[in-house]
């Protein structure tokens, strides 16, 4: 309960801070939040039914004979506590998917809200970036015209959204007037949560250079080809997940804030539900 507990009042904590925005409706700023507030709300949906796992074993729950021939996948339910194999593997479905879709709602309003406010040099830097970067690494090599129009078709990005984020998130910084968290921190948190995302998909194996992340009392150990360890220090419960996406969006909120752009920033698909 008190896990849950802990969770709903996250959630309508976001949602209460959403409201208090000034953004008009349909705005991509706001809309982080309420896209946000759909993770979270599915990771609570996804806790609740690990609590009727308790429930339904100790005897809590009762099932009317009408839906006897749903047992089956009560007794699926009800399993999830009973074997330490099962428990982990629901638990760490839901930071899984708590982390990844959190990551990609903030990647996505990061990206729209780059190609709303960069300038056309800005947006041409950033899709170049390749191509420039490389350019550079060969200036003393003599390229026919035709040898660099290949290159550049080959490198040149077609959106923003092929752009590493944390080009575009520097572009963003770059923007703010008047930030007031601890940017170089901010921008290492980034770095590590989108390291951290990434291994969840290779199921949590990390592949690059060595590297380490404290956040709080909270220590993350990335080693190649190893997978990434923590020191949680809120066992047994999500606090430590809720905790790194509330400062993922205490971040974009600041941004917002700080930065002078239009009255109106569209969702980039309005047709979306």
């Amino acid at each position: 309960m008190e896990n849950s507990d802990f969770i709903l009042k996250w959630t309508e904590d976001l949602k209460a801070e959403r409201n208090l925005l000034t953004f008009k409706e349909d705005d991509l700023r706001s809309d982080y939040f309420g896209l946000t507030y759909d993770v979270a709300l599915n990771f609570y949906k996804g806790l609740i039914l690990y609590d009727f796992s308790h429930f339904i074993n100790k005897g809590l729950i009762s099932f009317d004979k009408k839906i006897f021939d749903y047992k089956s996948h009560v007794d699926r339910i009800a399993e999830i506590v009973k074997h330490p194999i099962l428990t982990a593997s629901h638990i760490n479905s839901l930071n899984r998917r708590f982390t990844i879709d959190s990551w990609s709602v903030f990647e996505l309003c990061v990206t729209s809200l780059s190609a709303a406010l960069a300038s056309p040099e800005e947006t041409e830097k950033l899709l170049n970036h390749q191509y420039n970067d490389i350019l550079k690494k060969i200036k003393s090599t003599k390229l026919t015209d035709s040898e660099n129009s290949d290159i550049k078709k080959l490198l040149v990005k077609e959106h923003l959204t092929h752009v590493p984020i944390t080009r575009k998130t520097d572009l963003l910084f770059k923007k703010s007037k008047g930030y007031s968290r601890n940017e170089k921190n901010d921008k290492e948190f980034l770095k590590f949560l989108g390291k951290f995302r990434n291994t969840m998909h290779t199921n949590y194996i990390y592949y690059g250079n060595d590297y380490e992340f404290k956040y709080g009392d909270a220590h993350f150990v990335f080693k190649n080809e190893k997978t990434v360890v923590w020191l949680d220090p809120f066992p047994s419960t999500p606090k430590l997940f809720f905790y790194i996406i509330g400062n993922l969006k205490a971040i974009w909120k600041e941004l917002i804030i700080t930065i002078p752009s239009p009255e109106f920033i569209p969702y980039p698909d309005l047709s979306q539900e």
